[in-house]
C-alpha cells in the first residue's frame, strides 16, 4: 500500500507471532524505516492510512490492522501514526471483511485506545455496525468490486431531454458481490417435488398466477367459453443461478440485489468463469455467459437519488435535498437494469477515466481467447434506451432505441490487430489532455498499452493540420499590426504639429 502523492510504500509481512513493516522508498529501492511487532492472532483486514511524516520511525503511509480476535494496530507502530488515526477515528473509520468461504459480509467501525493523560495508543478494537449473511450451501461468492479510486465526477445529475434533472446515487461505499448458485442446491431442487416446492419459488408461482386475467368481455367469439386461470399451462419458473448484491461497506445492508436465470460461468466452451465488474460514477456494468441463448450477456445498472423537474429550480424555489450522504441514515437507491448481448465471451470489464472527467465515457471490455480489446460508447449501454420509437425528448439525449444485441464493429477494437489473449484486468488512467485516456490491459501471457480518445481530440490540433500555414498567417498579422502601429503613431506626430 502506499499514499496516491508519495513514492513511500509500506510493506507489511506476518509470521507465526510476529508482523514486520518496511517504509521502501519505491523511487530509489531504500528502506527508510522498518521495525516488528508481537501479535497474538491473524490479521484478517488492512485499512490504509495516508501519512504525512516519516519523523521518528514512522511512514508517510500507515495502515490499521484488525485481527481475528477484533483487536486493532496501527502501522508503524510510532505515536505521529497514532495520532493521525486517532483523529480519523474520533470523526469515524470504517472498514469491512468478506469471508468466502462462510459468506460473511461484515462492516466494523475501528477505534483506538488513549492513555490516561489523553495521548493517542497504536492499538484499539473494533464494533460491529452490519452483518450480511449469504449462505454458502445456497450460493458462494465468486468475486468482488469497488468504485474506482480517485475517479472524477463531473456532475451529480443528469440533464433529461425536458430539462428536468435525474439525479445520481453516488456512494463511495457501494461494494459489488457476485454470487452463484450453489451445484448441491440446484441439485436438491431438481431431486425434490420440483423448484417450486421451495418457499422462494413458491411465492414465484403464486404472484405469476394472480397476474394471470381473464379475457375482457367482448373478446371471445360466440359459444367460445373463457378460460380460466386454473386452465393455464403449469409453465415451470425458471431457477436464478446468479446473483448481483449491491451493498454498503459501512451499514453492512444489501441496497439492491439482481438475479439471473440460465447463467452459467464457466459452462460454455472458451467462456471465462469468472463474472467481471466495473464501477463508474453510479453505473454498474458485468458480464455473464447465457447457457440458453448460448451468448454472453452484459448486465448494466444504474442507481439514483431521485428526479427534479424542470420547474424545481428556479430563483424562489429548490427542492428539498440532503446536503450529507449518510450509508446509516441515507434512502436506497432507485435501480434502472438493462441486459444486452454479445456474440463473444468477455473475460474483463474496464471503464475510461479521463482528467476532468468531461469526456463521455466508454466501457472497455477483454474478449478473453478471441484477444480483443473492444470499447463500448456507455450511451449504448443505457438501460433507459426506449424499447419502442424514441420520443422527441429522448432523441434530444441521444438515447437510441433497445437493441438485444450489440454488435462488434471493427473501429470499436482499440487492440487493433494485435492478439491479446487471456486479460483479466483492464486499468484505464487519465492523460494530461483532457481528451485522451491511458488503458492497460493485462492478466495472461501478453499486456497491451495504449492510448485513445473517447470523445475524439477537440482539445488537439491533428496530425493533419497544416502548422506551417498557421506560423505564415501569424507572421503576416504580426507584420500587418506592427505597420498600422507606426502608421498611427506617424500620424499622431503630424497632427501634433499641424
Amino acid at each position: 500500500i502506499h499514499h496516491p502523492h508519495s513514492h513511500e510504500i509500506l510493506v507489511l509481512s506476518q509470521t507465526a507471532n510476529t508482523v514486520e513493516w518496511r517504509c521502501v522508498d519505491g523511487l530509489r529501492g531504500r528502506i527508510i524505516s522498518e521495525s516488528s511487532v508481537d501479535v497474538t492472532s491473524p490479521v484478517v483486514q488492512v485499512a490504509p492510512i495516508h501519512g504525512h511524516s516519516h519523523a521518528s520511525g514512522g511512514c508517510k503511509q500507515n495502515a490499521v490492522l484488525v485481527f481475528e480476535d477484533n483487536s486493532v494496530l496501527v502501522m508503524p507502530n510510532a505515536a505521529q501514526a497514532a495520532m493521525e488515526v486517532s483523529k480519523i477515528s474520533d470523526v469515524g473509520l470504517y472498514t469491512h471483511t468478506i469471508d468466502k468461504p462462510t459468506g460473511v459480509f461484515r462492516s466494523m467501525k475501528i477505534s483506538t485506545d488513549s492513555s490516561a493523560s489523553g495521548e493517542a495508543l497504536p492499538s484499539g478494537q473494533v464494533q460491529t455496525i452490519g452483518e450480511t449473511i449469504f449462505d454458502p450451501k445456497v450460493e458462494k461468492i465468486i468475486n468482488v468490486a469497488y468504485p474506482q479510486r480517485n475517479e472524477v465526477v463531473q456532475s451529480p445529475s443528469t440533464i433529461l431531454g425536458n430539462d428536468s434533472l435525474l439525479l445520481k446515487y453516488l456512494n463511495p461505499h457501494l461494494c459489488v458481490v457476485v454470487t452463484e448458485a450453489t451445484l448441491d442446491f440446484m441439485n436438491e431442487l431438481e431431486e425434490s417435488e420440483g423448484e417450486n416446492s421451495n418457499p422462494f419459488y413458491k411465492a414465484l408461482e403464486s404472484s405469476s398466477k394472480s397476474a394471470d386475467t381473464k379475457k375482457p368481455v367482448g373478446a371471445t367469439k360466440p359459444g367460445e367459453k373463457v378460460a380460466s386461470s386454473s386452465a393455464t399451462t403449469n409453465t415451470p419458473i425458471p431457477t436464478p443461478t446468479l446473483f448481483i448484491n449491491l451493498l454498503d461497506t459501512v451499514s453492512g445492508q444489501v441496497l439492491h440485489r439482481v438475479s439471473h436465470n440460465h447463467a452459467a460461468p464457466g459452462a460454455l466452451p472458451g467462456v471465462p468463469t469468472n463474472v467481471p465488474v466495473a464501477i463508474s460514477e453510479n453505473w454498474i456494468v458485468y458480464a455473464f455467459p447465457n447457457t440458453r441463448s448460448r451468448r454472453t450477456e452484459l448486465g448494466v445498472l444504474t442507481l439514483h437519488e431521485g428526479m427534479v423537474d424542470k420547474h424545481g429550480i428556479t430563483a424562489f424555489s429548490s427542492p428539498e435535498q440532503q446536503l450529507t450522504f449518510s450509508s446509516l441514515n441515507s434512502q436506497k437507491p432507485i435501480v434502472l437494469t438493462k441486459t444486452y448481448g454479445v456474440n463473444y465471451p468477455v473475460s474483463a470489464v474496464g471503464v475510461t477515466n479521463t482528467k476532468g472527467g468531461i469526456s463521455s465515457k466508454s466501457f472497455l471490455l477483454a474478449t478473453g481467447i478471441n484477444g480483443k480489446v473492444v470499447k463500448i460508447d456507455r450511451r449504448l449501454l443505457d438501460p433507459r434506451r426506449p424499447s419502442g420509437e424514441p420520443k422527441t425528448s429522448e432523441k434530444k439525449e441521444g438515447l437510441m432505441q433497445y437493441t438485444p444485441l450489440l454488435p462488434l464493429t471493427p473501429l470499436a477494437v482499440e487492440s487493433y490487430y494485435n492478439n491479446v489473449e487471456d486479460v483479466s484486468i483492464i486499468v484505464s488512467t487519465s492523460a494530461n489532455l483532457e481528451s485522451q485516456t491511458l488503458i492497460l490491459a493485462l492478466g495472461g501471457p501478453d499486456i497491451f498499452f495504449s492510448r485513445f480518445a473517447p470523445s475524439k481530440g477537440f482539445d488537439s490540433l491533428p496530425e493533419s493540420f497544416n502548422k506551417p500555414v498557421i506560423v505564415l498567417v501569424i507572421l503576416g498579422l504580426s507584420i500587418v499590426l506592427g505597420a498600422l502601429k507606426r502608421m498611427g503613431e506617424n500620424k499622431h506626430v503630424k497632427l501634433f504639429w499641424s
